[in-house]
């Protein structure tokens, strides 16, 4: 479970793509939304045909959809039309708390059951089983492995238990109040507190604050039964429910067995009111200021005006489009700025939200060094009035709709395989918003019958009139720095700024990319076909690798993976900030020829990408993209090979980046855990972990370039492809591009020094690390020494044995003691890291419990490692994995792991061909000797972090 807190709502200008200039003249007059079941009964715009809606006798909507992507699966959503708005002021936390206790027992399931009944079916906690609650609506979730009718009841009996049955015993309540209360520790940190003032601050005279989601902790502490079942009883109710249910199945029998499931549920209770969040208080300029010596600084421009609403029409989706248009190209203008190397800001961005309905907000936020903030302003400041004064270029706007017609061509163009749980999603969503749930093909047409007439003008007037309120601006500013008369001071700044004049931008030259003809095309000295995997092995003269296998899961999608070099082993010395450093250099460095900024006007409207990474093993580029893209996608992936960048902006960028966050590392437990415990769990080795500052910042580009360089010019080079393209047309890409390469090695470099890591020697004490955060959190960590991950067969069962271990912290430490509200079993197993591995436990914990909660954590432990495990705790774990099997076969990224390196190394594909049978045949008489193996209290390395 987990809580979505609305910090800022934002429009989503791409997915607005779908109106034509013909409807919009038409003077038909449509019904009120309030007055209609569904949006599109309100609107001009056409849904999508397949999505059958409908409305049983007693209130209860409902949506579905045949999808077979992936087969024999399917995703059922609930959403009840309620939240934290309409809370009491004594209920407040009641709508998040009634969704922990769905968990907690209904009419016809007992306490704890829900989770153990969906497990034994193969759905797994919190990847198949989860919910969320916010200001106006709570939403379930289950996604179903397989679309028996069996299932099909069983989860909508769940449903219907959910919507009207739970038991709400008070006991039980008192047991949920320390997981609930937890959760609200958990999700409090500085960034969090300064992203609430902030909303404090925009939203005053709103009940937004007043009614935030989690609750309070006096109403938490107080809440009871009664208050829970008065919320309850009062807006969970059929007129409020809609079901969505999405899959590999007939839309008659998904009709028929939500009827069957929903039609006899009444209530005589009367409704509960309906409250919304109010509206924000109309005022003049104004100044807000947060500051915490743990949080990074932005500062934002805001105007504020009365909400409006507006139906979801084409007239509507075409002006909200253009409306959009403007903040796009202001953000590609500040995008190129962040890039330089001597910009004063680390990142910014303009946009429009709503805040709940509380007023039509513009925003622009930029973010930067502490000590930098007025000279961020004044950017964003200036940035912003240039626009308004000169408006925009036709190059510009060309760029932005060719990325917006090169999306919705690309929707198109996969629309056949939609997956299942991003369709459920998208239909829930759209209610939820009271929009209209249309076809991908009728956006684009009705976007292409328009896009012509789309001018500068019209994008320039659109944006003037939305920033029309900028003469009341609202201005505020987070940061790190305690400022003496901070609102005078940041008065002062913004006026200096506007003092500035501001001049028209300059054209900019649209270069043409630079690297598309490589020489004479390499040829193919051998091809191999693997029936079982139905994938090629293709080797170049050159010694380049091509691992290829064709499917039609992502219709027209080709993802591509290239593995270079030797990775983090080649590193010349164990050098953790030379190897932070190489990320931003690799990412932000651009190609020789082009930066990163001019990349993206070279390739507007093109559907490409190539993202560096790091592996141990190797290094990697990878990508995806369309088949009409397939071209630019290999000439841009080659030239990163080729002719990476190393530009100094990518260190200027990351030296101020690591300034800004830093700093922030010990405001939380896992900040500092991210820091330290990977380098105490290698017992010292530096190259895990966070190193200081210091070091992080004397990292040299010049030293990234050598040790990259020598690798990509000369390390092995195996391309795997996967997706919906023909072989013969990868071979020509790959012969024209890495095929035209020099020889390449074949083969690793063994590094022994750099694969050596020793598990810490056991202590009678735990490791005592501190935070300068909230007090009232700690974090506790356990691990026990594992094997390594050389043996697959003993991978499986560790893995099995993890799940078992994670199950069984979720029932004592979360359902039994309340002590966290997400307790978590890990493990990490290399097989090139050998004899090193370790299996953990992590505990978000008040401090006055760590030491009950590290009695109970040993308690665990040995009574897993003296083999009490139940059949049911082994089924558990187990069902999820072999209902996931069958499903896993019909995804791209699980035929890209299988591929990746055939090769030259055969694990994966022995993987693949053994995991079925290993996992079916596996018993739990398989598991205990592990277990008895590992869990041994006298071999755990214990840490606690703990608030200074």
């Amino acid at each position: 479970m987990k809580l979505k807190t609305l910090l800022v709502a934002s429009v989503a200008v791409i997915a607005l793509l779908s109106c034509s200039p013909k409807a919009s003249q038409q003077a038909v007059k449509l019904p009120s939304i309030d007055s209609v079941d569904f949006a599109q009964e309100a609107s001009d715009l056409k849904p999508d045909p397949a999505v059958v809606y409908g409305k049983l006798a007693n209130g209860v909507r409902y949506a579905v959809l045949h999808n077979e992507t992936p087969t024999k699966t399917a995703a059922l959503r609930m959403r009840i039309d309620t939240g934290s708005l309409n809370e009491t002021d004594k209920q407040r936390g009641a709508a998040h708390y009634l969704e922990h206790m769905a968990f907690n027992g209904s009419k016809n399931i007992p306490e704890n059951e829900m989770t153990k009944i969906l497990e034994r079916e193969g759905l797994s906690f919190g990847a198949d089983t989860n919910a969320y609650t916010s200001f106006d609506e709570t939403v379930y979730m289950l996604n179903l492995p397989e679309v028996s009718e069996h299932l099909l009841d069983q989860t909508l009996m769940i449903m219907r238990e959910t919507a009207e049955n739970l038991t709400l015993d008070a006991g039980a309540i008192d047991r949920e109040r320390g997981v609930v209360q937890a959760e609200k520790r958990t999700r409090d940190n500085p960034s969090v507190r300064a992203d609430l003032a902030g909303l404090e601050f925009t939203t005053k005279g709103s009940r937004v604050m007043s009614r935030m989601p989690i609750g309070t902790d006096e109403t938490l502490k107080n809440m009871t039964d009664t208050d829970l079942r008065a919320y309850y009883e009062a807006y969970y109710r059929p007129e409020n429910t809609f079901v969505v249910l999405v899959g590999d199945l007939d839309t008659d029998l998904a009709i028929a067995k939500i009827k069957q499931h929903f039609e006899d549920w009444t209530t005589a209770v009367p409704a509960g009111e309906e409250h919304d969040a109010g509206k924000t208080s109309p005022r003049g300029m104004d100044i807000g200021y947060y500051a915490d010596p743990k949080i990074q600084t932005s500062i934002s421009i805001a105007t504020i005006k009365p909400y409006i609403e507006k139906m979801d029409t084409a007239t509507n989706r075409k002006e909200a489009f253009i409306a959009g248009l403007g903040n796009r190209i202001l953000n590609r203008r500040l995008s190129t700025l962040a890039r330089k190397a001597d910009a004063e800001f680390l990142g910014a961005s303009a946009g429009r939200s709503y805040l709940l309905e509380t007023a039509d907000m513009m925003s622009i936020d930029m973010s930067s060094r502490s000590k930098n903030w007025q000279k961020a302003l004044a950017v964003g400041e200036q940035e912003l009035r240039k626009a308004l004064k000169y408006g925009f270029t036709q190059a510009e706007l060309d760029e932005q709709l060719a990325n917006s017609e090169k999306s919705m061509e690309v929707s198109v163009q996969t629309f056949a395989t939609r997956r299942t749980n991003g369709l459920a999603s998208g239909i829930l969503g759209s209610f939820k918003g009271e929009s209209v749930y249309t076809h991908p093909r009728t956006s684009l047409e009705r976007f292409s019958s328009y896009e012509d007439e789309i001018s500068t003008d019209m994008v320039w007037d659109a944006f003037k009139e939305q920033w029309s309120a900028l003469d009341k601006p609202h201005i505020y500013l987070q940061t790190s720095q305690e400022i003496e008369n901070p609102k005078q001071v940041i008065r002062t700044a913004y006026e200096a700024s506007k003092a500035v004049p501001v001049t028209q931008n300059a054209m900019q030259k649209q270069d043409k990319f630079a690297y598309t003809d490589f020489g004479t095309p390499g040829k193919v000295i051998s091809q191999k076909h693997i029936d079982d995997i139905d994938s090629d092995l293709i080797k170049f003269e050159n010694n380049v690798l091509v691992n290829f296998k064709k499917t039609n899961f992502e219709k027209n999608s080709i993802r591509i993976s290239i593995s270079v070099g030797d990775g983090r082993l080649s590193m010349p010395i164990k050098d953790p900030a030379m190897a932070i450093l190489a990320n931003s250099v690799m990412s932000a460095g651009g190609l020789k020829a082009h930066s990163n900024d001019e990349l993206s006007h070279i390739f507007a409207g093109k559907a490409v990408s190539a993202n560096f990474s790091f592996g141990t093993k190797s290094f990697n580029i990878s990508g995806a993209t369309v088949t009409s893209d397939l071209t630019d996608q290999f000439n841009l992936m080659m030239a990163q090979l080729i002719a990476p960048g190393y530009r100094a902006v990518s260190k200027a960028r990351y030296d101020k980046y690591i300034e800004s966050w830093y700093p922030t590392l010990d405001s939380t437990p896992g900040g500092v855990a991210s820091r330290d415990v990977g380098r105490l769990l290698r017992s010292g080795d530096i190259r895990y972990g966070i190193p200081p500052m210091e070091d992080l910042l004397a990292a040299k580009i010049q030293d990234v370039k050598a040790w990259i360089e020598r690798e990509l010019k000369n390390g092995q080079i195996e391309i795997s492809v996967v997706g919906d393209i023909d072989k013969d047309v990868i071979i020509r890409q790959v012969a024209r591009t890495f095929g035209t390469l020099s020889k390449r090695k074949l083969g690793h470099t063994d590094y022994p020094n750099m694969t050596k890591i020793t598990f810490p020697t056991a202590r009678s004490k735990p490791v005592v690390l501190t935070h300068s955060g909230d007090v009232n959190r700690a974090l506790l960590q356990v691990y026990w020494p594992a094997p390594d991950g050389t043996d697959i067969m003993r991978n499986r069962r560790l893995s099995i044995l993890r799940r078992i271990f994670d199950n069984r912290l979720t029932k004592v430490i979360r359902e039994e003691e309340g002590a966290a509200y997400s307790p978590f079993a890990g493990r990490s197993a290399s097989r090139i890291f050998k004899n090193y591995g370790y299996m953990s436990a992590s505990l978000g914990l008040k401090p006055e419990k760590i030491s009950a909660m590290s009695d109970k954590l040993d308690e665990i432990a040995v009574d897993i490692g003296a083999g009490n495990i139940s059949d049911d705790e082994f089924t558990r774990a187990m069902e999820p994995i072999l209902e996931g099997l069958d499903s896993s076969l019909e995804s791209n990224s699980y035929w890209m792991g299988v591929i990746s390196h055939a090769q030259t190394d055969s694990w994966n594909i022995d993987n693949f061909r053994t995991r079925e049978k290993m996992y079916q045949n596996m018993t739990l008489a398989d598991i205990k000797p592990l277990a008895k193996q590992i869990y041994r209290p006298e071999t755990a390395f214990r840490i606690q972090i703990l608030p200074k």
